[in-house]
């Protein structure tokens, strides 16, 4: 009888490696890392995350249900601008891949065909071929195919801000990405779909975009951890910070997750809005000791003077930043519009503070959209953006 036992374990191993995915081949084409999968890729298996060393920085992507049939898929890899490549099983079921650098840089990736992925290098030449790569000329082409797009979408957007603001002086924003820890946020279709990661993968690119803009950055978190309500204004507080900056995504229960969807932001105010009640009790579920709750008249002198027109007018730069770069590259992104609301994780700010719902976790299309790297990046471009242009217009009004 024990034969059939090593038989059956056997087989069952075999059954189960034949149906996970493999990468073939690796190789650099046009600044990026480009690997080659046996079977279509599975974006919802793939996590990134990045890790900071006292002397290199490590971009790492996690590829579940993948093994790897070759050992040494990295040994050829060269490119000078990165120290290292490492392609190795992590585990059973996931291959790790590493990019080592000694500079941070705003790593994109996506999937390009269904068996190909493509993770974007930073600027520099191939070692292997000696020469200046053909990353320049592939950006300028993608350049001119955005400002195509950029001039067939404009009329949609009906933004009045035309391009981007630089402030003379260097202020400080406090970014919050919503949620974390033991407090999911909303869902998608599945828990692999959870507001808590998405909203953090967003925050991490809107801070580096406003350290390219010569701002000062701060997360109240930056990585999956809870944090308190409270805590996270606070935190801006110490910090002296010129704008306070809540990411979260929306959701809607019933059948109307497959018809809500849309960009929109928010700032501290008392509302009759239903919509907006709703939304901000969503976001402020979180709220369960009475020890976090503010009295009643300290909330509504929070809630009053010129810290809400200030709150307003950053709403209004941040929503048309999102909206200007989002339509740039995608169709039919809705604009739900700058709307009051009483959100807690705004009350306590003594600076001008937005909440930004960068879009409905539960609409298929647009769960979609917000897990996909080239929109988040679109989303944060816009933030940052609309961040810069309310300093650089504040600026020009108290000249």
């Amino acid at each position: 009888m024990r034969w059939w036992i090593v038989l059956l374990v056997w087989l069952l191993g075999v059954s189960e490696l034949s149906a996970l995915n493999s990468i073939k081949g690796a190789h650099i084409v046009r600044g990026q890392l480009v690997l080659d999968f046996a079977k279509s890729v599975d974006t919802a298996e793939i996590r990134h995350f990045v890790l900071k060393g006292s002397s290199s920085i490590r971009y790492v992507f996690d590829f579940g249900e993948t093994v790897l049939r070759k050992r040494s898929l990295a040994e050829k890899l060269s490119y000078s601008a990165v120290r290292s490549f490492r392609i190795s099983q992590f585990n059973r079921s996931t291959v790790r891949v590493v990019i080592e650098v000694l500079h941070p840089y705003a790593v994109a990736h996506r999937k390009r065909t269904a068996h190909r992925y493509e993770i974007l290098l930073p600027r520099g030449y191939s070692n292997k071929a000696g020469s200046p790569s053909d990353l320049f000329a592939s950006l300028s082409v993608a350049e001119k195919k955005q400002k195509r797009r950029i001039k067939k979408h404009q009329k949609s957007a009906k933004l009045t801000t035309p391009h981007i603001k630089k402030p003379k002086k260097r202020y400080t924003v406090v970014i919050d990405p919503g949620h974390g820890g033991k407090d999911s946020g909303a869902l998608g279709s599945s828990r692999r779909y959870m507001e808590k990661t998405v909203v953090l993968q967003i925050a991490k690119r809107v801070r580096t975009h406003l350290k390219r803009l010569g701002f000062r950055v701060y997360m109240t978190r930056s990585s999956n951890r809870y944090v308190k309500l409270r805590v996270r204004t606070h935190y801006a507080n110490r910090k002296h910070a010129d704008a306070f900056v809540s990411i979260h995504a929306n959701a809607v229960g019933g059948r109307r997750r497959y018809s809500a969807e849309g960009i929109e932001t928010y700032y501290l105010q008392v509302t009759r809005s239903a919509r907006s009640k709703r939304i901000a009790a969503l976001e402020n579920s979180v709220v369960l000791h009475a020890k976090d709750r503010i009295s009643k008249n300290v909330l509504l002198n929070l809630m009053t003077g010129p810290k809400i027109v200030m709150s307003n007018k950053l709403a209004i730069d941040v929503q048309r930043g999102m909206l200007r770069n989002a339509r740039a590259k995608f169709r039919s992104v809705n604009d739900n519009g700058v709307r009051p609301a009483p959100f807690w994780v705004l009350v306590g700010a003594q600076m001008p503070a937005v909440l930004v719902e960068t879009g409905y976790i539960t609409h298929p299309k647009e769960r979609k959209r917000l897990f996909d790297p080239r929109y988040q990046d679109a989303l944060a471009k816009g933030i940052a953006e609309g961040i810069s242009n309310y300093f650089a217009n504040r600026e020009k009004e108290l000249e």
